[in-house]
């Protein structure tokens, strides 16, 4: 065998390895952090900043799943704020009450993900509205619980899921990486992650070819009220109090971390792991808007807004012209025929 095609193997092995761009826009943006203030890249303040990614990384989690499919799910901080404040008012900080609780949210993080489902599948209801909807159904539901003042709170047992650390290492990091690492293997080494994308990239193609579209759909949309449920008692336990505003920034946060990754909002295109990129990268970046100064000017909530906003739009303006450019460009093979379009 000649040296000649063994070279050109490890040259096609190489070319296709890639590092996502949003971990290298990531580690740029902790290099950047680092020379506009060294303190924030300590090993204390980087795994703080893991800690309060893991917030947002999990809600994204199930976001990406939904965006996968070719839907959106708004109602992610509505069913945070929802358990934030049942955990509250039910746990009443006995430690007795904890399983009980948990397993209440979790089962009702589930039966509200069933429910934006069925209404996505059945009644036909674009996703936009159907989430949008139950955000206004949570939010409300959680006004009539407290009747506009939160009440309870959570034993100091249950705040080390958000605040304690092992071995150093923040709990609620843990929590997150390991959420990742199970969606990561059951999205893309089951049949069921192959259905999830086959419904993304076209689901009238995949209805044809036996996919069962809609029960793909509930289920992606039920795993998102799931991880939602997830991070709001993680949340919970890390502030240790009801709140009624626990929830907000996380509806379009986790939308910006999906797009920031690269994956695509029309679905089918993506992944759960850049998702986690995206996570890390919205945390670092309000991280370092917290703590620019220009002066003795310093960015209050109105730069970091516009800071946060126009990189939202660069990076997803810049993975689809790279996405556009991959599948527009035909190849050539070793004959000079064209290939299909990668």
């Amino acid at each position: 065998m000649s040296a000649a095609p063994a070279a050109a193997g490890r040259r096609r092995r190489l070319a296709g390895f890639r590092v996502p761009g949003v971990w290298v826009a990531t580690v740029l943006l902790f290099i950047l952090g680092f020379c506009l203030e060294p303190k924030t890249f300590s090993a204390n303040q980087v795994l703080n900043v893991l800690m309060v990614t893991s917030f947002l990384g999990i809600v994204a989690i199930g976001q990406a799943v939904v965006i996968l499919t070719g839907g959106i799910d708004l109602s992610v901080s509505g069913v945070v704020t929802l358990i934030n404040i049942v955990t509250a008012k039910v746990m009443l900080g006995d430690t007795g009450r904890m399983i009980p609780t948990v397993a209440l949210c979790l089962g009702i993080g589930l039966a509200i993900g069933v429910v934006n489902g069925l209404l996505v599948t059945k009644a036909r209801i674009t996703p936009l509205i159907v989430t949008l909807a139950m955000w206004s159904v949570l939010f409300g539901t959680a006004l009539l619980i407290t009747g506009g003042i939160p009440s309870g709170g959570v034993p100091k047992e249950f705040m080390y899921i958000g605040q304690g650390r092992f071995f150093e290492f923040p709990v609620a990091a843990i929590i997150w990486i390991a959420l990742t690492i199970g969606f990561v293997l059951l999205t893309r080494r089951t049949v069921y992650g192959r259905r999830v994308y086959a419904v993304g990239s076209n689901a009238r193609a995949a209805n044809m070819a036996g996919v069962p579209v809609d029960p793909t759909l509930i289920s992606a949309y039920a795993l998102s009220g799931l991880t939602a449920a997830i991070a709001g008692l993680v949340i919970t336990a890390y502030i240790g109090l009801p709140a009624l505003g626990s929830g907000d920034k996380y509806q379009l946060l986790s939308i910006a971390a999906v797009a920031v990754g690269g994956t695509a909002l029309s679905g089918g295109i993506g992944g759960v792991a850049l998702t986690a990129g995206g996570a890390l990268f919205m945390t670092e970046l309000q991280s370092i808007t917290n703590v620019i100064h220009i002066g003795e000017f310093q960015l209050g909530s109105g730069g970091q807004f516009l800071i946060q906003g126009a990189a939202i739009l660069l990076g997803t303006a810049f993975f689809a012209i790279v996405r556009r450019r991959r599948v527009a460009v035909p190849t050539l093979d070793r004959t000079g025929a064209t290939t299909a379009p990668q």
